[in-house]
């Protein structure tokens, strides 16, 4: 799921919405929820069932509730 809007808090009529920018090459597995606001770098894996609550650099494998950085990719391995 991509959810860019969420209510005001103190005032539940007002909706806010943010932006998502997710990077070129990203893999997002299955069940995911990546929240607005959010940034998504180039070269990076999300887990199955990763909530992305914060911005996730690029060249890395993330995962977890909410979402941190596991490990960094090296990108000259083939």
């Amino acid at each position: 799921m991509v959810i860019t809007a969420f209510h005001d808090i103190y005032n539940v009529k007002t909706v806010i919405a943010k932006p998502i920018f997710i990077g070129e090459n990203v893999w997002v597995t299955s069940r995911c929820i990546i929240l607005g606001g959010v940034t998504i770098g180039d070269n990076t894996i999300i887990d199955a069932g990763s909530v992305v609550t914060k911005n996730i650099p690029p060249n890395c494998f993330a995962a977890g509730n909410p979402c941190k950085v596991i490990k960094y990719l090296d990108r000259d391995r083939k």
